[in-house]
């Protein structure tokens, strides 16, 4: 009974099957200029790579046998008195005047350097301080000189300011600390100085100053 059953047989040729299609490899002559243009467009090299279009080594000749080694002699590890040859710059002459530094890089001229000469520059006279007045009302400077003397100290201070008020007899009061320079010592030395031995009042017109003192 079971031998008269059978099942569908299929055909190949009934599938309708399409075959896959078959690769092909064309030589090509390597004279070809199309196909190598169109290679090089489509390399996936990645360009960061040294190639022959961006990195090039050079070419350097191989040293002779018993000749020069990146171009030095062989040392030479002795010399004599008379050939002690160190390759050391010439002397250079140091000008002695600032008139011969000036010439120095001047162009090579006869009468360079004619009526030049080295200037004396004075020196400046030591001060223990410097006073300036300035008007409140208009702001400019009306009296101001250097001093002679100075506070009995030997440390630094800052600068200081004072207020004054002055009428046709001098002083109406005393002068008003503003900006201390930090030692009650330079304060109270400043106050006095300027009442007493330097008599501002006797020297400004009426009105209100201001009194800087600094170093």
């Amino acid at each position: 009974m079971l031998a008269l059953f059978r099942g569908p047989v299929v055909s190949p040729d009934s599938v309708g099957l399409e075959k896959a299609p078959q690769r092909q490899v064309t030589l090509i002559s390597a004279h070809d200029s199309v196909v190598n243009d169109e290679a090089v467009l489509l390399d996936p090299t990645p360009l960061f790579l040294p190639t022959k279009w961006n990195a090039t080594q050079r070419i350097i000749a191989p040293p002779e046998a018993g000749g020069k080694f990146q171009g030095y002699d062989t040392p030479k590890w002795s010399f004599r008195e008379n050939e002690l040859k160190l390759g050391l710059p010439s002397p250079v002459s140091v000008p002695e005047g600032i008139a011969e530094a000036v010439a120095t890089d001047a162009p090579a001229v006869p009468l360079v350097g004619l009526g030049r000469s080295d200037a004396q520059i004075p020196t400046s006279e030591a001060r223990k301080g410097y006073v300036n007045v300035i008007a409140t009302r208009s702001g400019r400077s009306v009296w101001k000189n250097g001093l002679s003397e100075g506070p009995p100290t030997t440390g630094t201070w800052q600068p200081l300011e004072f207020l004054a008020a002055v009428d046709a007899a001098g002083l109406l009061g005393p002068l008003v600390l503003s900006v201390r320079s930090g030692s009650d010592e330079v304060d109270g030395f400043f106050a006095s100085y300027l009442s007493r031995t330097l008599r501002l009042g006797d020297r400004l017109a009426p009105g209100f100053y201001r009194i800087t003192i600094g170093p």
